[in-house]
């Protein structure tokens, strides 16, 4: 149900109501192939989500690969999702909307209908603060606790293409159309610095202890010490300058200067930082698959810490055919020894059907009620309403319920109090 402010900024906001309800705009259910490997899964039960072409959304868990919940929520493609640790999900599409959910809670949220373009970019910092970007370079800053808009600025003159918040949560790396990449005081509103680039890059990223900042183009790779200097480092493909070109489509952060790129043809290659020559290098390659084809999107949880000597990350794979693999890597002893590709084991593929455009990764399992006719939840409540008007015909009936108030308050019923 809507509702009608006096304040601007909250007048397209909505209450929340449960994934029953959402059934109204369309749940589906995927036939979903799912192919386990050697080894179990991820510590600890994930949550997939992965935003698609159609104006999906689609969650299953690590562990089985089992879908959650599958349901329509945009009129047009999804643009962009992100998942902060708590569990609080946006995602931005091309109906100029914001859909806000609580995984944790199996809720969602609402809208927040401020931009006026496409929704290219979205950011949580933590649980406090959510950035959205639009493609005509507009940049909306949201309070998270009561989603009142903070900040609204232009960032560039055309089209963003990656937004980054530091960990800090004071300064934001955005990068345009323009070429060019901007840091902004987040407290403000305010550029703090423009750097002209070469290449256009199309993706933005943090290390997670935001020493370093990732950039990548289709045919570079680029890495900046932020705290050494901000000199960037760039790697250039060789097979950028052939005729059958191949490009960088995806990249995260595995540790502080090694990162993770999946490109054109499913190829995943780690590249480094040689401190000695100051320069990129390819460090290894993951396993190949020949039915692994054009990656489209890589994840990792968000707000991680930084990887240390023998620690675990997991982090999941998309391409545009709706293959979705997770895999699991393990950091050397030291920080100073490279990766190798016997870190690196892929644990599942699931086999979605979708033509995906996003993918995000929560360290938790997702609470939200399963499809009409699945599950016994639907006609338990409806079995509630009628014992109610039952009772309201008979009078000994809510005698009985008279003594037994007391006992009820102090239990009260979850799932009809959602």
């Amino acid at each position: 149900q809507a509702f009608c402010c006096s304040s601007p900024i909250l007048a397209s906001y909505r209450f929340a109501h449960t994934y029953l309800q959402l059934q109204q705009k369309g749940t589906f259910r995927l036939s979903l192939v799912v192919s386990t490997m050697k080894d179990k899964a991820i510590e600890g039960p994930h949550t997939v989500i992965a935003g698609t072409y159609d104006g999906a959304l689609v969650g299953f868990r690590s562990d089985s690969g089992e879908q959650i919940f599958g349901y329509n929520v945009h009129t047009g493609c999804v643009k962009a999702t992100h998942c902060s640790k708590a569990g609080r999900l946006a995602s931005g599409g091309t109906d100029q909307a914001v859909r806000l959910f609580d995984l944790a809670q199996g809720i969602e949220i609402g809208d927040l209908q401020e931009h006026e373009d496409n929704v290219v970019c979205v950011e949580f910092w933590r649980s406090t603060t959510l950035v959205t970007g639009g493609a005509d370079g507009q940049i909306c800053v949201w309070r998270c606790g009561d989603w009142e808009l903070l900040l609204k600025f232009k960032a560039h003159k055309s089209s963003l293409s990656s937004i980054a918040i530091h960990p800090s949560g004071r300064m934001m790396a955005t990068i345009g159309r323009d070429r060019s990449i901007r840091l902004w005081d987040l407290t403000r509103g305010t550029s703090a610095a423009v750097v002209p680039c070469e290449e256009a890059y199309e993706d933005l990223f943090w290390s997670p202890s935001g020493s370093h900042l990732g950039g990548l183009a289709t045919s570079a790779v680029s890495i900046t010490d932020i705290s050494g200097g901000g000199t960037p480092m760039t790697f250039v493909d060789p097979a950028s300058s052939s005729l059958m070109k191949v490009p960088m489509n995806a990249a995260i952060f595995l540790r502080q200067s090694e990162v993770l790129v999946g490109d054109g043809k499913g190829l995943l290659r780690v590249f480094g930082v040689d401190a000695k020559k100051k320069c990129i290098k390819e460090v290894c390659r993951l396993e190949d698959d020949s039915n692994r084809i054009r990656i489209k999107a890589i994840a990792r949880p968000a707000e991680g810490q930084e990887v240390e000597a023998g620690s675990h990350l997991p982090f999941v794979v998309g391409t545009t055919s709706g293959r979705v693999e997770l895999w699991h890597f393990t950091a050397p002893g030291t920080s100073s020894t490279a990766a190798a590709a016997s870190q690196f084991k892929r644990l599942r593929v699931v086999e979605t059907g979708c033509r995906l455009t996003t993918l995000a990764l929560w360290p938790g399992l997702a609470k939200v009620a399963k499809l009409a006719g699945e599950d016994d939840e639907d006609e338990e409540l409806f079995e509630e309403g009628e014992e109610e008007e039952e009772n309201e015909e008979d009078p000994e009936v809510e005698e009985e319920e008279e003594v037994e108030e007391p006992q009820a308050a102090a239990q009260p019923n979850k799932r009809r109090r959602k």
